[in-house]
């Protein structure tokens, strides 16, 4: 699904709030632009998780 990078760090920020030990997993796809990607990781970093994966699928897996 299709992400607001603006609203990225807050959600993650209260998810963290919930669960301190917990980490990211950004799912992407062969489509995925990769600027957005680094926008996305970064807002994550600012939320204050270090523990970031990213799963990438490709068409036809």
């Amino acid at each position: 699904r299709a992400i607001d990078v603006r609203a990225v760090r807050a959600n993650i920020e209260r998810l963290k709030a919930e669960n301190p030990e917990g980490s990211v997993i950004i799912q992407a796809d062969e489509y995925s632009n990769t600027g957005l990607l680094v926008r996305v990781m970064d807002q994550v970093r600012l939320a204050g998780i270090s523990n970031i994966s990213i799963s990438a699928e490709m068409s036809g897996s």
